[in-house]
């Protein structure tokens, strides 16, 4: 649902006026024979390198000597804290509702600038464990020490929780810190170099974009080393620096040899996030389940919202649904977490039991599977098509229209020649690669091998998109807005992973690949009205009939589209 304007407008209000001068109250110990009452309280601690981390502290009602658990709630790249009830977390998005309710049922709240954001010193580095994690710790450090927390054995009870940069700070605390008992990192990465560059192409549009917003909310805290490499990288002068510093901070490089994350964790998701695509939270389910964690996975149709080429209704640049469907039941997003939370935090099996285990698709079937690892990918050939032109899918936001304008008089039909494959020079190449003949889901991310020739430059980009073409609809449907760029140099062979993607696909569509020369998410990255490349070879399809009870019945459900 959205917000409401004038919730809105006072939660814009609050966040401009979070930005005051900074007061704080100086640490108290509580008597644990008196009673506490909720309020809150500005307060801050130091880190190991001396830089101050502000902080909000929400103090639950309690009866005389009771304790509870602490949440820590981690803000956004570009935002603030939850410096009051009335204020952009508090009012609208999820992970700060979450917090402001877990307060009123009991909890502690921390919830925290990080550094170089809001109140706090230091510089922007793209989450380091050595620096924003361990910044955590100092954080429960102080939170042990001044307040009566919950205790299991020796260790206070620690979750914690925020959406993409403060789920990163989750990902990089519990690998400095086995404290922490419970983590919800929404819309997040698990390799930052890989969301960032995938397969060495800059995602030159969202780079752009949290550079602006760096600047404009911290622009003298910002790291200068990370700005000048993102620069270079954009603009193709490369910066090895960079790509190293995003990969060793990332949770993909600590996985194993007894380094990987030492909480459990629900991860949720965007299926349309372009900026940290589904495939980063099935990297780190992997990463927590080979590390012996209780990991559980959701996805949410949105996240990452790219303004002016992904149209949806919401929150802008970052939107979660307030609902999602898991194995045919609708759930409350906020709820979902909370049993999370409450079954991690405060030993409630029950609320625990009703967080599933893995919920993609909706379909109780196909996400059993999947969780199994049993989808198997079907394997399609690519035959030969040729990308003539970076004109190829740059003018599709006029050419769609034209072909459903085309449907109104030919009820029926599908785009011309759709089951054949055609070489893209206006419109994108596309390749048809299988109809359906009973309803089937595509559900996580397909794999190419392709061979490049016939390329007119070194650095060509051409980019892929999985789509239907369905009867009656006059055009085609991208999957989930997803987009993967692959370097197509002359004679190689690429092997990449393309984005996730989700859909069911009903009897008589026709699933595909388009092959185009341009991409707006990465309009400075790509190569310009130059690109001249032919690219063929095979694809893997993550399929699955739920309603075939075997191999053969799947195989038979499925025929090629070509």
């Amino acid at each position: 649902m959205s917000p409401t304007p004038w919730r809105l407008a006072a939660a814009l209000l609050g966040a401009l006026l979070s930005g005051c001068a900074y007061h704080t109250q100086p640490p108290r110990t509580y008597d644990a024979q008196r009673a506490a009452w909720p309020k809150y309280y500005q307060a801050e601690v130091e880190a190991e390198d001396g830089t101050r981390i502000r902080m909000t502290v929400y103090q639950p009602k309690l009866r005389p000597g009771q304790t509870a658990p602490l949440l820590i709630h981690a803000h956004g790249f570009a935002l603030h804290r939850m410096k009051r009830p009335l204020s952009l977390y508090g009012q609208i998005l999820i992970a700060g509702k979450v917090a402001k309710e877990a307060w009123k049922d009991g909890y502690w709240v921390i919830s925290f600038d990080q550094r170089g954001f809001g109140n706090s010193e230091g510089d922007v580095g793209l989450i380091r464990p050595e620096k924003e994690g361990k910044d955590v710790s100092r954080i429960i450090d102080w939170a042990v020490r001044y307040l009566p927390l919950s205790y299991r054995g020796n260790d206070p009870v620690v979750g914690m929780i925020g959406e993409s940069y403060g789920g990163g700070v989750q990902m990089a605390a519990t690998l400095v810190d086995k404290r922490i008992d419970a983590l919800v990192p929404l819309t997040t990465w698990s390799n930052l170099d890989k969301a960032l560059y995938p397969n060495n192409v800059p995602k030159s549009e969202w780079l752009t974009l949290l550079g602006v917003a760096g600047y404009a909310v911290s622009p003298l805290s910002m790291d200068s080393n990370v700005a000048t490499g993102t620069l270079s990288e954009i603009f193709g002068k490369g910066d090895p620096w960079l790509r190293n510093l995003l990969r060793s901070n990332s949770l993909a490089e600590n996985c194993g040899g007894g380094n990987g994350p030492q909480a459990d964790a629900l991860l949720i998701q965007g299926i349309r996030d372009v900026l940290f695509p589904f495939n980063q939270a099935l990297d780190a389910r992997q990463c927590f389940k080979s590390a012996g964690r209780d990991v559980r996975l959701v996805a949410i149709e949105h996240g990452h919202m790219m303004p002016g080429s992904q149209w949806y209704w919401g929150f802008p640049v970052w939107n979660a649904q307030s609902e999602v469907t898991c194995g045919g039941k609708t759930l409350k997003t906020a709820t979902l977490i909370r049993d999370w939370l409450d079954g991690k935090l405060r030993n409630d099996p029950a609320a625990l039991a009703r967080v599933p285990e893995f919920c993609v698709t909706g379909d109780a079937a196909v996400d059993t599977l999947m969780a199994r690892g049993e989808v198997n990918l079907r394997w399609e050939p690519i035959p030969e098509v040729h990308v003539g032109s970076g004109l190829s899918g740059r003018m599709e936001y006029v050419m769609q229209p034209l072909d459903r304008l085309g449907n109104l008089f030919v009820p029926s039909r599908l785009p011309g020649n759709w089951q054949q494959s055609g070489n893209g020079w206006l419109r994108p190449a596309r390749v048809p690669l299988l109809t359906p003949s009973q309803p089937t889901w595509i559900a996580g991310p397909p794999r190419i091998e392709l061979t490049c020739s016939d390329t007119d430059r070194e650095d060509a980009v051409v980019f892929l998109r999985m789509a239907v073409w369905r009867p009656g609809a006059g055009s085609y449907r991208v999957l989930n807005d997803q987009v993967t760029p692959v370097r197509c140099n002359a004679e190689a062979q690429v092997m990449v992973e393309l984005a996730a993607v989700r859909a069911r696909l009903e009897p008589g569509e026709v699933l595909g690949l388009l092959v185009e020369g341009y991409s707006n998410q990465f309009r400075l990255s790509g190569s310009g009205l130059g690109v001249d490349a032919s690219i063929a070879g095979r694809i893997g399809l993550p399929l699955l009939a739920p309603e075939a009870g075997n191999l053969a019945q799947q195989e038979a459900a499925i025929s090629p589209g070509g």
